[in-house]
Order: C-alpha cells, then structure tokens, then sequence
C-alpha cells in the first residue's frame, strides 16, 4: 500500500511539474507576442521591452551574463532609408505634395534637379527589337519621364522582360544623359510601384521618383529635390552563460526579434499596417531555451559550458548571429556544437518535428534518433544550412541542430499569435531536448563535417540558384559571399566565402536586388561568367547552373 501511495505522489509532482512548465512556456509566449512590443522589430522599442524581460529571467535562474554590457551584446547595422524633410516636386510651378501625388524610389540619388521634361516612352532601348531612343535626339541633362508599362504590357512572358525592371530602365537613363527620371503608370493592370525604403539598394546618382495619377508631358519644367537618408540602427543580442570550468562550451540559440509592422520586408500580409506578433516565429523558441536554461543550471550538466542567446536581426538577414560569430563573448575554437529553436510552437497532430544538420557530426546522428522521443515523430535532414542563425555557426565549421515544428499557414503574417501554439507540444519538445542534451554532455569533443545543402522553407524563388550564401550585412558594391555550398554551380566554378560578385552574364551587381534579377534571367543550364572580386583583384570564372 505505502508503494503505491509513494508511486500516486511522484506521480502527481511530475504532474504538476509538467503543468507548471507549461504554464511558464505559456507565459513566455504571450508576453513576448504582446501587442504591446509591436512585433519586436529589431532596434526597436518592442525589441528593447522583450531584452529587458528576457534578461530578467536569464537573471532569475540564476545565470551569468555573456554579453558586453551585461547581458547585452550590440551590432549595428543599416535598414534602408527613410525620406528627408527637404524632399520637393514642382511641375511647371505647381507644387506637388509628396507621398500623396509622388514619392522617391528606394534606387533614387540624392540631388536637385531644374531641367525639361522629355518623355521617352517605356524607357526601353533595346536595338533590333524596340527602342524609345531611336529618334530622340537632345537628351542630355533632361528629366526623363518612363512609362512603368511596356508595349505588351507587364507579365512573365513579355518580349521586352529583360529590359523592363526598374535598375535596367534607370541605367539606360543614366546612359542617355538623364539628369533626373519620374516614373509614371498609365496601365489599368499594372500596380504603382511601392513606397518602400526599407531595402538595403545601392543608389544610383540621379533622383528617381513614382509620379501617382498626374499627366507628365514633353516640355514640362521640372524642380526637384530628392533628400534619402540611411537609417543606421543597432541591434541587441542578450548573452547568458552558466561556467562549468569545462573544456568546451554548448551553445544553445533562438531569435526574439520579429517583423514588426511589417514595414522592413518579409512579411506575407496583404491589407491594411499590422502588427505582426511573431508568437510561432519565434516567442516559441526563445521561451524553449529560457526553460532549457532553467533546467540545465538546477540538473548540473556539467561536462560543458552551456552559452543561451537571444539573437536579434535574424529576420533582416542573421544580423545577429554573424554579429555574434564574428565578435564572439567568448572563444569560438571551444564552442562544441550549437542547438538552434526557431518556430517550435506548432507540433502537428502526427507530433512531427524536424531536426536539421544531423550531419554536421558523426554523434548527432548516432544521439538524435537514439534519445527516448516519447510520442515525438523525429524527422531529420542532413544538411547544415538553412535560412536561421544556426547557419552562422555551420559556417564558423560548427556542429548544429535546428529544431522545427514546421510552416504554416500563418507564417509571417499578423495572425501569427499566441492562442495558436500548441503548449502540451512545446512540452513534449522540451522533454525530448533536455533528455538529448544529457545524452550529448557526456560525449566530450564533437567532430564537425561538411553536409550538402538541402531544400528549406525560404529557397530562392528563382528556377536556378548559385548556391551561395549572400553577406546580408555587406553595404559595399556588389553580393559578397558568406558562404559556399558544395556540389553547387559556384562550388563547381571556384568561389570562395569572402568573393564580391560584381557580374553575373551581362548584368552588373550592385546589390542584393540586381543579383536576384541577374538570376531571374537563367534557366537550368544555361552558361555563362560570373565576375568577383576577391582580394582587390577581379576574377572571372565560367559557370554552368
């Protein structure tokens, strides 16, 4: 009898130890997707409010900070830029009132123009085909206006593609002596294009404006001043850290920052400014760490050090993460391996969750399958690399693991909010981890290996790809590369991480959005050069996708 009563109590306390944990993944989720942080943008004051409740429990379970105020660690980084006070259209002395009758384009100059209008039609200059400029003939020093349609309209299978997209259009400008370029659309099925800052574009030397629902003509004078400026902020990652004299260190990794309003790109929203909460992406995952830290202090793993960051600037590009990489608060040649939580807050009803970079050393894919999952349904892949901070770490020749739930439907959209995670799976998830990572404490050194990339959520949209990863924190001129996948077209060609290209066949990288339209222009393979500059020489390489 006193056997079964002593079973009955253990019982009950690891069933209240389970509801409790629930609770406090619950907790963490709801205040973290709070309105009230606005979707933890990054440099914002929602990301502020979510460092400070974050350190605060980093604090409470008793860990030591790790960062370099505190528990803070700072990057800086740029978001595109925002419109300057002197910004001014005049047409013919009518004064033209911004945002609601014109605004600049984010490939606009900064500079003040007082010239003549000549409008050149479509733009297009394209000899043997079409050409706007055949029969112009004084053009230097004008205001082009550019038609944003073409002769057959807007559409995938236009003849005139390749010389529609608004960088090509402007460099012709440039090439013809425009002193300044309106764009104006007279297509009933043709989009204005947006009033968007908040890329990172490299700038052409002339202004570039949209000009909304006015007639432009040949002849019309034209005064204006386009005043861009960068928008320089800083980021936080919050750096926690539990010293157990060991050898090695764990490193154990989640982003808080989110989309905000959705106003820095990313976001799958389609209506009215929202605020996108980030409760799946990621509240779920940083409250699976701030638990797993909780209980790897009060259960004495003791055979590693174990590191917990709260990343920022992972939805811009992995501001945070390569920060971190690049500047690390401890020594990165001790770093063991790195576990990575992003979105693990929707468990589905088969209790699939995937664990990614199984490859990246021999005793992950020995330990992940071997640990006692309960109902868990363990998928696992290879491949090291993904759109999330653990690719930072894969990069630095880092084992890693990402855990994921997987996508859905509300995937960086405003729904994406609190009462949708599944907290008994987050539970479950939590069991399966702390039972893996006491598993792996008694391992010592882990060897790292090289995977082959595999498919992710965010593949480029492009029929080919070049298999590298892009510098998103790069601001010079051209796409440097982070990164370089084996068995893939630039792997074959001979890039290197550390390569800017600066052409790709005929088209001229400047930035991130003139690489995409470079690949736009390929199909599966087709041949062509790539030009990169690689310790202040320029190199050209064949290559075949």
């Amino acid at each position: 009898m006193n056997r079964i009563i002593i079973i009955l109590v253990l019982f009950g306390q690891f069933v209240f130890a389970q509801n409790e944990l629930q609770d406090q993944l619950s907790a963490h989720v709801h205040f973290l997707s709070d309105d009230r942080l606005e979707g933890r943008a990054t440099g914002s004051d929602g990301e502020r409010m979510a460092l400070e409740y974050i350190s605060s429990y980093f604090q409470e379970y008793g860990l030591e900070s790790k960062g370099e105020e505190g528990f803070v660690q700072k990057f800086d980084f740029t978001l595109g830029k925002k419109a300057g006070i002197t910004n001014a259209l005049k047409i013919n002395d009518e004064q033209i009132e911004i945002i609601a009758q014109y605004y600049p384009l984010i490939y606009s100059g900064n500079g003040s123009v007082n010239a003549i209008v000549e409008d050149v039609g479509y733009g297009i200059h394209a000899p043997g085909l079409y050409d706007d400029f055949a029969s112009k003939k004084v053009l230097d020093g004008k205001v082009f206006a550019i038609n944003v349609s073409s002769p057959d309209g807007i559409h995938p299978h236009s003849k005139y593609a390749d010389y529609t997209d608004y960088q090509t259009r402007i460099k012709t400008a440039e090439a013809f002596g425009a002193s300044a370029v309106i764009f104006y659309n007279q297509d009933e099925n043709l989009d204005d294009p947006a009033f968007d800052l908040s890329m990172n574009v490299k700038a052409f030397d002339i202004p570039v404006v949209f000009l909304k629902e006015r007639q432009i003509k040949t002849g019309d004078e034209i005064k204006l001043n386009v005043d861009l400026k960068q928008q320089n902020r800083t980021g936080h990652n919050v750096i926690a850290y539990i010293n157990n004299g060991a050898e090695h260190t764990v490193v154990l990794g989640a982003h808080y920052d989110h989309l905000g309003w959705g106003e820095s790109g990313g976001s799958l929203h389609r209506g009215d400014r929202a605020i996108h909460n980030g409760a799946d992406d990621n509240a779920s995952g940083v409250s699976l760490m701030l638990e797993l830290a909780k209980a790897i202090k009060e259960n004495n793993l003791a055979n590693n050090n174990y590191l917990f960051i709260a990343f920022s600037g992972e939805e811009l590009g992995l501001y945070g993460s390569k920060s971190f990489v690049k500047s690390a608060t401890i020594d990165t040649a001790r770093i063991n391996y790195m576990l990575n939580f992003d979105m693990v807050g929707r468990l589905d009803e088969e209790s699939t969750i995937a664990i990614n970079g199984v490859g990246t050393s021999p005793l992950f894919a020995e330990k992940v399958t071997a640990t006692k999952a309960g109902n868990l349904n363990i998928k696992t892949t290879e491949s090291g690399m993904g759109p999330s901070d653990h690719a930072s770490f894969y990069l630095a020749n880092k084992p890693v693991l990402h855990f994921y739930t997987g996508n859905n439907p509300d995937y960086h959209k405003p729904s994406d909010d609190p009462h949708l995670i599944n907290y008994p799976g987050m539970v479950q998830i939590f069991d399966y981890t702390f039972a893996l990572l006491s598993d792996l404490d008694d391992e010592g050194k882990f060897e790292f290996t090289k995977t082959k990339d595999s498919d992710n959520k965010n593949a480029p949209r492009f029929s080919v790809t070049l298999g590298v990863v892009p510098d998103y924190m790069f601001d010079g001129e051209g796409m440097r590369i982070d990164g370089v996948t084996e068995g893939k077209p630039a792997h074959a060609a001979g890039l290197l991480p550390g390569d800017v290209v600066k052409q790709l066949g005929d088209i001229e990288i400047t930035d991130m959005m003139a690489y995409m339209t470079a690949l736009s222009k390929f199909k599966a393979g087709d041949k062509t050069l790539v030009k990169v500059e690689r310790d202040k020489v320029i190199l050209v390489f064949p290559i075949q996708f």
